[in-house]
């Protein structure tokens, strides 16, 4: 009864609202926000509005630095579900939440996601709201689908005016905030092989190798020969998002029948130029680093971070933006008769 009752007072508040539909239209955005006008009036009276438009639903305070500008703290380091304003879930890097209503898959990544608040990378909504929270703060807003945007102007009126988009209700938590994102990951990835392999320096900036098996033969391959190898991609958090061994993929639940699980040809490269993978498919400047090194027969497990990888744009749902990543790969021989050699 309570929602019917609310429906209808929405239903009344958007006659209410369209009263004057004879009046000639001055924006694009009038009706929408007329409704998201009436939405927040019904259902959050008394809620606290930005400057820019958004309704804040609700909030907890955090106890570390301010947020603050964009210039201050260009990066923030957080959690983010978007629903409708119905409820319906959007997206969310929540891994509870992705598994209660369906969505959850293994070979995603669920989490904190590192946010560049620059322009062009976060909607100009996110931005206002995530100024004046501080670290380890949390909030939940409505968010109207003109401040869904990347377009940075002075005033709400400008986007009304502009920008156009779909209402959202937005929840996200702060675990960081972040003015140095370069120092930043190279402290975490220091921290990391600090804990697991205290004896290893880097070879190059924010580069480690680890040989785990000495090569059979340490002579160096012969230009454009191809060369064999399997190997087993993962963030720092342990979670594999690749793998060419069948056992490993099934194991970490990333196995997709679709796929062949085998050894992988490279091309081996003239003079200095860079090892390709033979079906033409592009190889990231930290992996190519790592088979570069290495030789018939032999182990390695290569650490870098993003700056080497896939940077702050990450790769699809399984590898978040500013993630060092470890790659475990052997480098297969080959026998007299010409075939791969996996011992």
């Amino acid at each position: 009864m309570k929602k019917l009752l609310a429906f209808l007072s929405l239903a009344a508040a958007l006659t209410a609202a369209s009263g004057c539909a004879q009046a000639p239209a001055t924006g694009k955005n009038d009706q929408a926000k007329r409704f998201f006008d009436a939405w927040s009036q019904t259902y959050y009276p008394n809620a606290e509005k930005t400057y820019l438009g958004s309704v804040i639903l609700g909030e907890e305070a955090g106890t570390g630095e301010l947020i603050g500008s964009n210039e201050e703290t260009p990066y923030v380091y957080c959690t983010v579900t978007s629903t409708d304003l119905s409820g319906n879930v959007n997206s969310t890097t929540d891994k509870k939440l992705a598994q209660q209503i369906g969505t959850y898959s293994e070979s995603n990544y669920y989490g904190p996601h590192v946010l560049s608040r620059a322009q062009g990378r976060l909607f100009a909504g996110l931005i206002e709201l995530m100024q004046t929270m501080r670290e380890g703060g949390s909030r939940t807003a409505a968010v109207p689908g003109w401040l869904l945007t990347y377009d940075i102007y002075d005033t709400p009126e400008e986007y009304v005016k502009n920008c156009t988009g779909t209402d959202a209700i937005y929840s996200f938590k702060v675990h960081e905030g972040i003015k140095d994102i370069v120092k930043w990951e190279i402290d975490s990835l220091s921290r990391y092989m600090h804990r697991h392999y205290p004896r290893v320096d880097s070879t190059a900036y924010g580069y480690y190798y680890i040989r785990t098996a000495e090569p059979l033969d340490t002579n160096a391959f012969e230009s454009s020969s191809t060369v064999y190898i399997n190997y087993t991609g993962r963030l720092l958090n342990g979670q594999v998002f690749d793998s060419t061994v069948q056992d490993t993929a099934k194991v970490h639940r990333i196995w997709q029948d679709s796929k062949t699980y085998e050894p992988v040809s490279l091309t081996w490269p003239t003079d200095d130029n860079k090892v390709t993978f033979s079906s033409g498919s592009d190889m990231i400047e930290g992996f190519e680093k790592c088979i570069h090194a290495m030789r018939a027969g032999e182990k390695g497990v290569c650490i870098f971070y993003s700056g080497l990888g896939y940077g702050l744009s990450g790769s699809g749902n399984l590898i978040p933006g500013i993630s060092p990543l470890i790659f475990e790969v052997q480098m297969l021989g080959l026998n007299e008769d010409g075939s791969i050699d996996e011992s």
